[in-house]
C-alpha cells in the first residue's frame, strides 16, 4: 500500500504540515476576532454568521471520514446495493430543513446556546435534559472516536508509512485542540471553511478520475460481473437487504438530522434567510460526496478481492494509490485529495468535541455543580474536559485499532442511540401534546431496547453483523416503541401547562 507514496518524496508530509500551520494561524486570528469572553461567543461564533461561512461549515461538518471511508467501506462491501445511501442522506438533509428554521427562530427568541437548552425551555424536565445530554455526548464521543480512526488512516497513507497509525492520530489532535482552544466556535467555522473548499475541490476531483479512469464505471460493472463470488453485488437484494435499506434510512434520518452539533450550527446563522439558504445548498451536496463515496467502494469490488471489513475501510487510500503513478498531473490531484481528506476529519472531529464541550459546561457544570460560576471560568472548565475526553478517546482508538473495528460499527454505536432523542425535536417543535412524561419515557424505553438488542448479539442471540432480530437495526427497534410511547402519551396524558411550551418565554 505505501509503495506509491514513497515515489512522491516528502512532497504529501510538506503539504500536510503547510496545512496545519494554517489552521493554528486561523485558530489564532479567530481568538483576536473575539468579541466577548462569552459562552455564546466561544460556542456559537457570536451568532454571526454569513451564508458562505455557514454553508461550508455545515458541509464541512457533515462530510467527514465517515462518508470517504466509512461509506465507501460499506459500498465495497455490499456493492451496487448501496447506490440507496444517496437517497439515505438527501432525506436526512430534508429532515434537518424542515425543523431547523423553526428551531433557530426559537433560539432568536429565547437565547438558546445548545440543544438542551431548548429540550430543558420546552419540557421544563431536568432528567429529561440530563438524560437527553447524556446520549447526546455519547453519540459525539464515538463520532469522535470515528474519525480519530479515519485520521490514523488518513495520515498513514498520507505520509506512505512514514507518519504511523497513532502518531499521525496524536499530532492533528494536538493541533485540533490548538485552533480550537484559541478561537472556539469562531475558529472551527473559520477552519471549517477552508476545509469545505478543500473537500468541494478535492470531491470533484476525485469523481472526475475515477470516472474517465481505466474505463470507469462500466468497466468496472463488467469486471465484477465476469468474477467468481463478484455477481451477487449487482444483484437486486431480496426481503432480507429491503429491511436492511429502511433500517438505514430510518437510522440515519433520525439520527443524523439531531446531530447536537449540526443543531448549534443552525444557533450560529446569523439569519433565518441564511439559513435557509445554506440548507438549501446542503440538499444537492449528497450528489457529490455519497454519490462519490458508492462510487469508490463500486469500483474497488472490480480491483481488490477479498479485503476484510476492517481492510475495506482503507479502501478509499487503496484506490488512490492505485492510480498516483499515471501521470504527474493525477499524481499532484492525489497528494490534494489525501489533504482533502485529512480536512474533512478534521473539520467533523472539531465540532463534535466543542459541542461536547458546551452541553458539559452548560447544562450540567453550570446547572447543577458550579451555578455560581462565572462565564471566563465556565470556558475554562469546558477546555479542560475536553482535553481529557480527547486524551481518552486517543487510547480508545489505539485499541480499535488492535480490534480492527470498521468505521461502520462505530457509526451504528453512535447513531443507534443518538437517534432516540428525535421525538424531542421531530415532535416537540410541532406538536404541543406532547409531555415531558411521556418523552422521558420514551427515550428511556427506546434506549433500553436498544441495549438489550445490543447485548444479545454480543452474547450470541442473533446474527452478530445485524445485531438485531431480523435484520432491522436495534437502534429501530427501540425508536418504533419510543415514538409509540411518545404518540400515546400525547394523546392519552397531553402537556398539563401550555405555560411552560416554547411559546412561554421562558428558559
Amino acid at each position: 500500500m505505501n509503495d506509491g507514496v514513497h515515489e512522491l518524496g516528502i512532497t504529501p508530509i510538506v503539504f500536510l504540515a503547510v496545512y496545519l500551520f494554517v489552521m493554528i494561524g486561523i485558530g489564532w486570528l479567530g481568538k483576536l476576532r473575539a468579541r466577548e469572553k462569552s459562552l455564546r461567543d466561544f460556542y456559537l461564533g457570536g451568532s454571526s454568521f454569513g451564508v458562505f461561512v455557514l454553508f461550508l461549515t455545515l458541509f464541512a461538518t457533515q462530510y467527514s471520514g465517515n462518508t470517504m471511508l466509512g461509506f465507501t467501506g460499506r459500498s465495497y462491501r455490499e456493492g451496487g446495493t448501496y447506490v440507496v445511501s444517496i437517497m439515505f442522506m438527501v432525506l436526512t438533509i430534508t429532515m434537518i430543513s424542515l425543523y431547523g428554521p423553526r428551531l433557530f427562530r426559537l433560539s432568536r427568541k429565547f437565547g438558546y446556546i445548545t440543544p438542551a437548552d431548548y429540550i430543558y425551555h420546552r419540557f421544563g424536565s431536568h432528567w429529561l435534559r440530563i438524560i437527553c445530554v447524556v446520549l447526546l455526548c455519547w453519540g459525539l464521543a464515538n463520532y469522535i472516536l470515528e474519525q480519530l480512526v479515519a485520521m490514523g488512516h488518513a495520515v498513514e497513507g498520507l505520509s506512505g508509512g512514514r507518519i504511523d497509525f497513532m502518531t499521525g492520530v496524536i499530532l492533528l489532535v494536538i493541533v485540533m485542540l490548538t485552533y480550537e482552544t484559541l478561537g472556539g466556535m469562531r475558529s472551527v467555522a473559520w477552519t471549517d471553511a477552508i476545509q469545505g473548499i478543500l473537500l468541494v475541490g478535492g470531491f470533484s476531483i476525485i469523481l472526475y478520475i475515477i470516472l474517465t479512469f481505466d474505463g470507469g464505471l462500466t468497466a468496472a460493472t463488467e469486471k465484477i460481473a465476469a468474477e467468481n463470488g463478484q455477481p451477487a453485488k449487482l444483484q437486486v437484494p431480496g426481503w432480507q437487504g429491503i429491511r436492511t435499506w429502511f433500517s438505514t434510512l430510518l437510522l440515519l434520518m433520525f439520527g443524523v438530522s439531531v446531530y447536537p452539533h449540526a443543531i448549534q450550527r443552525f444557533f450560529s446563522a446569523r439569519s433565518l434567510t441564511t439559513l435557509r439558504i445554506s440548507l438549501a445548498g446542503m440538499v444537492f451536496m449528497p450528489f457529490l460526496t455519497t454519490m462519490l463515496a458508492f462510487t469508490l467502494g463500486f469500483i474497488a469490488i472490480s480491483r481488490f478481492t477479498d479485503l476484510s471489513t476492517f481492510e475495506s475501510d482503507q479502501v478509499t487510500l487503496l484506490m488512490l494509490l492505485d492510480i498516483i503513478n499515471e501521470s504527474d498531473f493525477i499524481r499532484w490531484l492525489v497528494i490534494t485529495v489525501f489533504v482533502a481528506l485529512v480536512a474533512a476529519i478534521m473539520s467533523t472531529t472539531d465540532s463534535a468535541l466543542l459541542s461536547i464541550q458546551s452541553m458539559i459546561t452548560k447544562d450540567i457544570y453550570s446547572v447543577y455543580i458550579n451555578p455560581k460560576a462565572s462565564q471566563q471560568g465556565l470556558l475554562l472548565s469546558g477546555k479542560l474536559f475536553g482535553w481529557i475526553l480527547i486524551a481518552f478517546l486517543v487510547g480508545m482508538t489505539w485499541v480499535s485499532r488492535q480490534t480492527e473495528s470498521s468505521i461502520w460499527t462505530l457509526i451504528r454505536l453512535k447513531l443507534e442511540f443518538m437517534v432516540q432523542i428525535s421525538p424531542v425535536f421531530i415532535l416537540g417543535l410541532f406538536w404541543r401534546r406532547l409531555s415531558g412524561r411521556s418523552v422521558l419515557c420514551g427515550v428511556l424505553v427506546g434506549t433500553g431496547i436498544t441495549l438489550v438488542l445490543w447485548v444479545g448479539a454480543a452474547l450470541g442471540y442473533w446474527d452478530a453483523a445485524s445485531r438485531s432480530p431480523l435484520g432491522i437495526s436495534a437502534g429501530v427497534w427501540g425508536l418504533t416503541a419510543n415514538y409509540l410511547i411518545c404518540f400515546i402519551g400525547g394523546l392519552l396524558w397531553p402537556e398539563p401547562e401550555p405555560s411552560q411550551s416554547v411559546s412561554s418565554g421562558k428558559i
